[in-house]
């Protein structure tokens, strides 16, 4: 049960679920965690938080956190000595099923977000705000299946579903840059509106499914102009993120648009969209352009941050985030078999798990056995990858394949 108490009743034990004020206008990178010491609380207080909710069936009550105050710093500095590394040897169902809830919700808000812009209202804006704050609580909480969820999805390329797939991948890989928790709420904010100008561009030019003409590409890119206009109707809407917006098809060797900015004048929040947006856009299929695996998608992205488009550390750390070979991928293992990646794990990125699906002679499994890399029995023939391959050529439906699993 969730419970409105004053701040000067919180207490160590206590599980935070909310707080009076917006989530943006805190440098917390959550609104909600279990309490373990009062130095915590001290920094809601230096805040100015003076009321807290808190979730009784989560942590204390107001009448037993008195019990549990005098041991719970001590307690909590034990059990973090004492418990393992957590490893995750395969997808958690319950993880994955808040993930998919999570995204859902999200999709559907922002959707509708896009749907009022014609009558556009601050309200509207907070309600996106709120949408940013749910996928970074969700990240913190379930980062592997949320980001596996993107890796999942295919032939979606509306307008929302990509904003919300690019806001997960950039703040996953801002966390991984130990970005401040302020930037990544400017970021996310960014990465869910990021093509917000394209409601302005005709349908039958986002709908096309033959390659763009160079007039095609020309209007294309007035998307970020316009997007930066649509927004400017939010005198609420902070500048960085209206900047990132504007932004985020720049490329540091100037070949980017509609600036044609060039290396530092293109902060580093702003690349981090860029290779979320690029990678999304890619593995989903937009603007005319066919789904690319993932394997190959980060393997372009990869030789495009060699190229000096974008910055190779980001994009490596996009590489450690989601593995060399992604969730979806197919594969071919050093034994000959086929195999698809169905988890990518965060202790061993290059030994993920695998389901095998063809034998070395090309011949279908009746039983599709699930292998982990990174876990090999000495008695067991050692498989390893060897090189991905397009499930497009070979005839695989790699959506099929996951949606079967999970």
């Amino acid at each position: 049960m969730k419970k409105r108490i004053a701040i000067q009743d919180l207490r160590p034990g206590m599980y935070i679920a909310g707080m009076d004020q917006s989530w943006f206008q805190t440098p917390f990178l959550r609104h909600k965690w279990l309490v373990k010491r009062d130095d915590e609380i001290t920094l809601l207080r230096s805040y100015g938080v003076q009321d807290v909710f808190i979730d009784t069936e989560k942590g204390c009550d107001v009448t037993a956190a008195s019990s549990v105050q005098e041991s719970s710093s001590t307690q909590a500095s034990s059990d973090e000595s004492l418990s393992p590394p957590h490893l995750d040897l395969g997808p958690n169902p319950e993880d994955i099923e808040s993930a998919r809830l999570l995204r859902a919700e999200a999709i559907s808000t922002l959707d509708l977000f896009f749907s009022q812009m014609e009558a556009p209202s601050p309200q509207h804006l907070l309600e996106v705000r709120d949408v940013v704050s749910t996928i970074l609580d969700g990240l913190l909480e379930h980062q592997a299946a949320m980001v596996s969820l993107i890796q999942m999805r295919r032939f979606d390329a509306s307008l929302a579903t990509h904003g919300v797939d690019a806001g997960v991948l950039a703040m996953a890989i801002g966390q991984e840059n130990s970005c401040d928790p302020s930037h990544l709420k400017l970021l996310g904010l960014a990465a869910m509106v990021h093509d917000i100008g394209q409601l302005r561009l005709p349908l039958n030019l986002l709908r096309k499914i033959q390659p763009y003409s160079p007039q095609d590409h020309q209007l294309i890119q007035v998307h970020c102009d316009m997007g930066e206009a649509i927004l400017n109707q939010f005198p609420d809407f902070p500048q960085e993120s209206k900047q990132m917006v504007l932004q985020h098809h720049e490329r540091l060797d100037g070949s980017g648009y509609p600036k044609g900015l060039q290396g530092n004048e293109i902060s580093e929040l702003t690349q981090i969209l860029s290779i979320a947006d690029t990678y999304d856009a890619q593995i989903s299929g937009r603007c005319s352009q066919p789904p690319v695996p993932p394997a190959r998608a980060l393997s372009e992205l990869y030789r495009a941050a060699v190229a000096g488009q974008y910055s190779s550390s980001l994009v490596q750390r996009l590489i450690h985030l989601l593995g060399v070979y992604p969730i979806g991928s197919l594969v071919r293992l050093n034994t000959g078999e086929q195999a698809v990646v169905i988890w990518v794990h965060s202790h061993s990125r290059m030994t993920p798990t695998i389901k095998l699906l063809k034998d070395a002679e090309g011949q279908p499994y009746e039983e599709q056995e699930i292998i982990d890399l990174s876990s090999q029995a000495n008695n067991e023939t050692a498989r390893s990858i060897q090189e991905s391959i397009d499930p497009y050529d070979a005839g695989w439906d790699i959506t099929k394949i996951l949606d079967s699993l999970w």
